[in-house]
């Protein structure tokens, strides 16, 4: 069965493309106001005055019936990343995710997370267009912390167990480095592509 959605062209903007989520929540929206309007109506008994009703109920029912989906649908992308992956890191009781976010302001929208049983920390990255530049290397350090290597030298050494993010500063030494892969794009998802993988190591240069 299809899922059901709605498509709202914005013209050179582009389509706005509503799941089914937010389908529902215009149907159910525009159901409301309209029984809401219509009890209104039955109790006016002044001809005029239900004639502007109507008219009130024509204009503000297919306004506030695409206002509210959209309001949610830029609350949601606040909330919910649009693109998510998360690692085990070997040995350390914690996980290391990348998120990317759909924002609307000067804020990239990526983010790195690192879990453990103590609670979770997000550190912002700095690095802009994850649509097009996703991928970020991950490389796990002797001492049991990890670097994070992301475009443009927008690079961290985690420590998870403290849940901490050091800028990784440019002449770090990196011989006692292991590549353990790298978060990337398949099939229009973010994944994590370990180092074992044929690709991710031509990637890498091994």
């Amino acid at each position: 069965m299809q899922a059901m959605s709605l498509q709202i062209n914005l013209g050179d903007t582009g389509v706005l493309i509503l799941d089914e989520q937010s389908t529902s929540i215009v149907i159910v929206s525009a159901v409301g106001i309209a029984v809401l309007l219509i009890l209104i109506l039955t109790r006016v008994q002044r001809t005029k005055a239900r004639l502007l009703l109507v008219a009130l109920v024509l204009i503000t029912v297919p306004i506030l019936a695409l206002c509210i989906p959209a309001s949610w649908y830029v609350v949601r992308s606040m909330f919910i990343p649009a693109k998510a992956a998360e690692i085990a890191l070997p040995d350390l009781e914690a996980t290391l995710g990348l998120e990317f976010y759909l924002h609307w302001s000067t804020d990239s929208g990526r983010y790195l997370i690192i879990r453990n049983s103590a609670g979770a920390v997000r550190q912002h990255m700095s690095a802009f267009d994850w649509a097009h530049w996703p991928r970020t290397s991950v490389y796990l350090i002797n001492d049991g912390r990890v670097a994070v290597l992301g475009p443009t030298y927008d690079d961290y050494i985690v420590d998870p167990k403290r849940r901490t993010f050091e800028t990784l500063w440019n002449g770090t030494p990196s011989d006692t480095w292991t590549y353990f892969g790298a978060f990337d794009f398949r099939n229009e998802k973010l994944v994590f592509i370990p180092a074992s993988n044929s690709a991710s190591a031509r990637l890498h240069g091994a």
